[in-house]
């Protein structure tokens, strides 16, 4: 199962601490990773087809951009052999401009046959994976939600689309759909562990899907009630502004 991790701060943030803990935790995702960031609101994507971790040391150009991204949010993927995506433009995260906002998107999971979806609302991701039809079909349908009423929240406009997404297209869903200022997470199978870390600059909230955290800290589950709903959380800086489940 490929895994995923987010860093959400209230200031420019250099990740060296905890992604390559974040890579040695992934370990058994042998194919592959990516790491999101952001730099000027502009989102910028970095992808290995290579072993995170092999030799027991974590990848050299992983370790590198831990030591130099400097930004707000930071999103990471490590792929599994099993997901599919062979190449190296398959790899998460995948970014697209909507909205007056550059995003970028991870997941992990399946939907029930999306693969056929057809963008509306904008271009079409030049990728056969699974993830790239449910990225854009989030974005048509915000698009669609904020055109009918243009002063309903980021929020609710994707609560709405996830809601049409879990009816028309049923599956397993654990993703972060980011901007450069705010972090959306979602689950309705598997758990997000999250913590809230006190750093030299201020604080810093951590969230992955790996089950145990990426520390012995006590890291809290969060969970929908529903799992064939799911649960929403809106992210800015290190503080979970709202979490509603869908």
């Amino acid at each position: 199962m490929c895994d995923i991790f987010a860093i959400s701060a209230g200031y420019n943030y250099t990740p060296q601490k905890y992604l390559p803990v974040f890579a040695e935790k992934g370990r058994h995702n042998m194919n592959g990773w990516g790491i999101g960031f952001f730099r000027e609101d502009q989102a910028f994507v970095e992808k290995s087809d290579e072993q995170v971790f092999s030799d027991q040391q974590v990848h050299e150009s992983f370790q590198r951009l831990a030591r130099v991204i400097d930004s707000r949010i930071i999103i990471a993927h490590v792929n599994c052999p099993k997901s599919g995506g062979l190449h190296l433009s398959h790899r998460h995260p995948l970014m697209l401009s909507f909205m007056d906002h550059s995003w970028l998107f991870a997941q992990v999971g399946i939907a029930e046959g999306i693969e056929s979806y057809e963008t509306v609302q904008g271009p079409r991701l030049d990728i056969s994976v699974y993830t790239a039809r449910i990225f854009e079909y989030l974005r048509d349908q915000m698009i669609i939600t904020r055109e009918r009423n243009p002063y309903i929240s980021l929020f609710a406009a994707l609560h709405l689309s996830i809601k049409k997404l879990l009816k028309n297209y049923p599956g397993n869903f654990a993703f972060f759909l980011v901007n450069e200022s705010v972090l959306f997470a979602f689950c309705n199978f598997r758990s997000l562990s999250i913590l809230r870390k006190s750093e030299k600059m201020g604080d810093v909230l951590l969230i992955t899907s790996i089950g145990e955290g990426l520390s012995p800290n006590n890291w809290q589950t969060i969970a929908p009630k529903d799992p064939s709903k799911g649960k929403l959380m809106v992210v800015a800086g290190p503080d979970v502004l709202y979490a509603a489940d869908i």
